[in-house]
């Protein structure tokens, strides 16, 4: 069904979806990168869920976005783990946050995927949603994901905005309108 929901990128109309049924399918197609590993214990997946009306959306086409958001927090996290012993991140664990809630005009639906991995730093910032603008070596990136997931929120009408703090994690706001 996570498949089914991921798949639909290509419809032909916006359809009434639930935007916490597409979050929980994008988690559950990238739980194998969340499973624990020799060198780490499982990233915790914390979800903060307001109830929320359905919207009028591409499902297909924001499980993209999710996806790339969540994918780009575990490369984060991943990142962020590099020196650091199994027990000291246990001490510490990786985490994803992801919460929904109405705005205060009650005119979109706010969905919020922050991790604690190693934040960015201000230049980083100012082009993370450039067109082929990566941070990630040979190979790892290509620099489309933000870009596309960028204009997957604008053809929905909302927006989408990064706060950072180097050292301490990334959060994305994704607002779309109910």
């Amino acid at each position: 069904m996570s498949l089914r929901t991921f798949s639909r990128a290509d419809a032909q109309k916006p359809i009434k979806s639930s935007i916490h049924g597409i979050i929980n399918s994008t988690v559950l197609i990238l739980k194998h990168r969340l499973k624990a590993s020799e060198s780490r214990p499982a990233v915790e997946i914390i979800q903060n869920y307001d109830e929320l009306p359905e919207i009028n959306c591409f499902p297909g086409q924001l499980s993209q976005v999710f996806m790339n958001l969540i994918a780009n927090a575990i490369d984060a996290l991943e990142e962020s783990n590099r020196g650091r012993s199994f027990e000291d991140i246990k001490m510490n664990p990786n985490r994803i946050t992801i919460s929904t809630a109405k705005s205060n005009c009650e005119q979109y639906v706010l969905i919020k995927i922050q991790d604690n991995g190693i934040g960015m730093t201000q230049e980083v910032k100012q082009k993370i949603f450039d067109y082929l603008f990566t941070t990630k070596g040979v190979g790892k990136g290509t620099g489309l994901g933000l870009a596309i997931a960028s204009q997957i929120v604008q053809k929905h009408g909302g927006s989408i905005d990064v706060n950072s703090t180097l050292g301490q994690g990334s959060e994305f706001v994704i607002q779309l309108p109910i």
